[in-house]
């Protein structure tokens, strides 16, 4: 293991056993711009861990070659709790099993603590107030005396982020197309991102919405959209960059993918000055930026066997059947396929795998739409 290579000590559930996050850094400390990457904050989501696996060989070569112009930490595998989570063979990862928390939930909610730490601090300089409010973020994150394992991984994930200038959570969905949630993020960035790694569908919450689901992803956002609300006439950014990549499937893993994905990660960084180099041209975008709120998802009326009538990554027309859900007891019956229609026109990037068994209130499928849908306003963009 390179000796850039630290071991990072957590909270240990129980006598004779240790926790331990491998965090890997390059460029100088201090420096900017600043990138945190991490995958597998749920730990059953391994496309990512591929993509950081690639990363990481051009990120040595790289700073080997004095081409790190800001500072990256990249954490390969964000959930060491989950990773030892096996039920019978499967391998779970999403939920801590002793307090029954989601690892992408809950993440410290420090906007009004730091909006207090810099009152009367900010002046006309956007940089020096930059650099006032990472550092009372960073410090309201390690003052947090994390009462349990789950909340202390998060503390020490949070507290290597929150001063990021770029901040990408690799994840991936049960069987969907590569797709990227923004949130309230640089129109700019995100757009060179989602061209750069090939997005199918991306979407972007509403610039002044602070998240109301405490997501690693939301917690680096939220307490600057916090700040410009509490200091309007400050000099401030109105946000952070911090976004979800969802790379596909969980099935998803592979070579090809993985070094292609890398590789994307990469020339991104090039291209927001994180690392030298000439990334070549931005590939033509795959996708439309479209609103959170207009995420159109569907969730299942009854239990059953789902099959699906439409593949991810293609474009489904209002009114279209998406996927049925059959009752596997009675083949005879009027309503023994259920069809689940769209109710907009959108691109499907997000579904489950033919032959599951649903329940009623599971999400079925995600679709990516250019209108907001008033159905969706007031509802959070994800299922738990």
């Amino acid at each position: 293991m390179p000796s850039r290579a630290t071991r990072v000590p957590l909270l240990s559930n129980s006598p004779g056993t240790e926790r331990f996050l491998t965090v890997y850094r390059f460029g100088k400390a201090g420096a900017r711009p600043k990138a945190y990457l991490q995958a597998a904050i749920h730990a059953n989501e391994l496309p990512g861990v591929m993509a950081l696996h690639y990363l990481l060989p051009m990120l040595e070569a790289a700073d080997k070659a004095g081409q790190i112009q800001g500072e990256i930490i990249v954490v390969p595998t964000a959930n060491p709790v989950g990773m030892s989570q096996h039920l019978y063979a499967n391998h779970l990862g999403r939920y801590d099993f002793n307090l029954r928390e989601n690892y992408n939930r809950n993440y410290l909610d420090i906007g009004d603590q730091v909006a207090a730490q810099v009152e009367g601090k900010l002046g006309k300089n956007e940089a020096k107030n930059v650099e006032i409010v990472r550092k009372a973020m960073v410090k309201a994150v390690e003052s947090f005396a994390a009462p349990n394992e789950p909340q202390f991984l998060k503390k020490t994930l949070m507290a290597m982020s929150v001063d990021a200038d770029y901040v990408l959570d690799l994840h991936c969905d049960a069987h969907a197309a590569l797709h990227l949630f923004a949130g309230a993020s640089h129109a700019d960035a995100v757009a060179d991102l989602s061209a750069q790694i090939g997005s199918q569908a991306t979407t972007v919450g509403r610039p002044d919405a602070i998240p109301q689901v405490m997501s690693f992803s939301a917690c680096n956002i939220a307490p600057w959209l916090k700040l410009a609300k509490a200091y309007p006439d400050a000099a401030l950014p109105k946000t952070s960059f911090s976004v979800t990549i969802e790379y596909r499937g969980q099935a998803d893993v592979s070579h090809a993918l993985g070094k292609s994905d890398g590789t994307a990660l990469f020339k991104f960084l090039q291209r927001r000055g994180v690392i030298g180099g000439d990334p070549g041209a931005l590939p033509k975008p795959k996708c439309k930026i479209t609103p959170a709120w207009g995420m159109d998802v569907a969730y299942a009326p009854r239990a059953g066997m789902l099959v699906y009538l439409k593949d991810r990554g293609v474009k489904v027309k209002a009114g279209e059947t998406v996927c049925e859900i059959i009752d596997p007891l009675d083949p005879f019956a009027r309503d023994c396929r259920l069809p689940i229609k769209a109710t907009a026109t959108g691109v499907l990037f997000s579904r489950r795998r033919d032959g599951q068994l649903t329940f009623p209130g599971q999400v079925v499928f995600r679709m990516a739409c250019e209108k907001e849908l008033p159905h969706r306003v007031g509802r959070p963009g994800t299922d738990d």
